[in-house]
């Protein structure tokens, strides 16, 4: 769907909650809904990285008509908790490509809005084209604020010639043709309300500000270009991206996976989601096999990695939030999932450890003196959450986990065997893999029970904790498994019946007291049901490796099903982009994050294998 008519978007709730991403790896990043209008905090005409953060830079700009039969509002916005302007009403046509674009009709006038960021300068695009003469004013709304606050204090804008001042050590240059009159216009637009953020239970009312109106008269059909550049005056204008051809639907997620990445002078880096997910190394490590690999771009796989080495500890764990959030436990077992799932697409052994064998070293030197027991497994405590369960509610995990954890186990028993095949020195080989034998030894007492037909999610001493959640999924999902096929298949079954979707795997059992099936409500009642009962695409990537393992080409009817079937969703909520989340009960409403790295990335890797069958 790269063409919406009226008929829809002229539907409130149906246009705006659609949104809209564009992420370049430059760092610059536009995000609104299909009226154009923000909706929350993170919805920004331009804003850039700094650091490992976003700043809001422009949420909004002021399109105002001026005919002979009076004034109209192109800009749809929200002020004090109400749709106060509404220029939707003259919305005929959205289309996506090459470049977002608005058709209205005003009367007799009908005017083309088109914005894009261009993917390699840092420059945003704004262009108007107009089929009759017009007086148009223009004016810049400014926020110019971190991404997750919001602007109460004064902002002063200040243009000299062809550079805007806007604080914060930030200049943009401008480039506008033709010339406009430019109008004083330094006013505070208080009240400024983002509705998505009050339904969500935070903050949703700030005030931007004008410095400027800038003023154009036509007199007969023209068109109006307005550049702003972030690192120095624009020489020629930015040419509008090139018209990608109709194609598939997992060639539009190859176009969707681009939006997560981001390049800086240490390196590049995969954003965690939109619009709100800074990078996320556990997000990273999930996400690169799908977003790179899979899309045959092998050196930007082993550029991310190697970006993300500089972050390495002495102890070998990796950041939980980029650049220096080490919290969770599991990140480093992420990081040689990745690893393994390079050799499973082709790589050459001896060559993979070459470049990253050191670092294995590393990683599990760090777990063995950090977490693992005398019988080999790995045990961590409750808090901080140590895997990818990780809300907390009032300082207390939502989802308490503790002691051995079964996919850490599955992940660490593979990494060991991993590193049993991969070293050179017949030694190294031998300890490896009599680690990794102990670590056999020991899962399937720890996580097994034969009456049950499942794996436990964790045990600490005699505490077992049997409620059927998706971790368990991954010991029959690795490479290298630590249960047999049959116990396999078993936890295959009870994931079918208890947790698989159409939109992925739910985190809870239905059945189970704590089943929460609708992710809303308070940020508390969203953090309780993230992880009980709420449904997670990406882990239908593990679900298809352990289908795949089992029964081989047989699966694919099923898996090419549960496939294809999220094309009906990729325009449902984030436009042309898999979510984070859906609600664990049916019809699986889309929520969180509108656009998430690992959603995409896995079902990019679901048709790799697919494909290869």
């Amino acid at each position: 769907m790269r063409e919406v008519g009226r008929v829809s978007l002229i539907q409130e709730s149906w246009a705006l909650s659609r949104e809209l991403v564009q992420q370049t790896r430059w760092g610059g990043f536009a995000s609104t809904t299909l009226w154009g209008c923000p909706t929350r905090k993170y919805h920004s005409w331009l804003s850039v990285w700094r650091g490992f953060g976003r700043y809001e830079l422009l949420p909004q700009v002021e399109e105002l008509l001026h005919l002979e039969q009076g004034h109209f509002l192109l800009t749809t916005h929200f002020f004090q908790g109400r749709l106060a302007w509404e220029g939707y009403r003259h919305l005929t046509r959205f289309t996506a490509h090459p470049a977002w674009s608005w058709h209205y009709q005003v009367g007799e006038l009908r005017v083309v809005k088109t914005f894009f960021l261009h993917p390699t300068r840092p420059v945003a695009c704004f262009e108007y084209t107009f089929s009759g003469p017009v007086l148009f004013r223009w004016t810049p709304l400014w926020a110019v604020r971190a991404w997750h606050t919001l602007r109460h204090e004064p902002l002063a804008i200040v243009r000299k010639g062809d550079q805007l001042n806007l604080g914060e050590d930030l200049v943009l240059y401008l480039k506008v043709d033709p010339v406009p009159r430019f109008i004083p216009w330094s006013y505070p637009y208080a009240g400024s309300y983002y509705p998505r953020e009050a339904e969500r239970g935070y903050e949703a009312t700030e005030t931007l500000y004008a410095a400027e109106c800038w003023e154009w008269r036509l007199h007969g059909p023209g068109t109006i270009r307005i550049a702003l550049s972030l690192t120095g005056p624009v020489d020629a204008w930015p040419s509008l991206p090139a018209e990608a051809p109709g194609f598939s639907f997992t060639q539009a997620l190859a176009q969707a996976a681009e939006q997560f990445f981001l390049s800086d002078a240490e390196g590049e880096y995969i954003l965690a989601g939109h619009p709100w997910f800074g990078v996320w190394g556990r997000d990273t490590f999930i996400s690169l096999p799908g977003l790179t690999l899979v899309r045959g771009q092998e050196e930007r796989f082993h550029r991310i990695m190697e970006t993300a080495l500089r972050y390495l500890s002495p102890d070998g764990r990796f950041p939980t939030i980029f650049p220096e959030v080490y919290t969770a436990e599991d990140v480093g077992l992420w990081w040689g999932w990745a690893i393994l799932q390079y050799l499973r697409m082709g790589a050459d052994p001896a060559q993979v450890y070459r470049r990253y064998g050191e670092v294995l070293h590393q990683v599990v030197v760090g777990y063995l003196q950090g977490l693992a027991g005398e019988d080999g497994l790995l045990r961590v405590p409750a808090f901080p959450p140590a895997s990818w369960m990780d809300a907390v509610i009032e300082g207390q995990p939502a989802v308490p986990r503790q002691g051995a954890l079964v996919e850490l186990n599955a992940l660490w028993y593979a990494l060991l065997r991993l590193l049993a095949e991969l070293s050179p020195s017949e030694g190294a080989r031998w300890r490896w893999d009599l680690l990794a034998r102990r670590v056999l030894a020991h899962f399937k007492p720890t996580f097994w029970e034969k009456s049950r037909g499942y794996l436990a999610d964790w045990r600490e001493g005699p505490l077992a904790n049997w409620q059927i959640r998706p971790n368990q999924l991954f010991a029959a999902a690795l490479p290298y498994r630590p249960i047999s096929d049959k116990i396999a298949e078993l936890v295959l079954e009870t994931v079918e019946k208890h947790l698989l979707t159409p939109r992925g795997l739910r985190t809870l059992s239905p059945g189970d007291p704590a089943y929460c099936g609708l992710y809303e409500g308070s940020p508390a009642q969203r953090d309780y049901a993230y992880h009980n009962g709420t449904v997670w695409p990406w882990l239908l990537g593990s679900y298809a490796d352990a289908k795949l393992a089992l029964w081989g080409e047989a699966a694919k009817p099923a898996l090419e099903a549960l496939f294809s079937g999220f094309e009906s969703v990729f325009y449902a909520y984030g436009w042309e982009q898999v979510a984070e989340i859906f609600d664990g009960d049916a019809p699986h409403t889309p929520r969180g994050a509108p656009a998430q790295a690992w959603s995409v990335a896995e079902l990019l890797r679901i048709a790799f294998h697919l494909r290869r069958l």
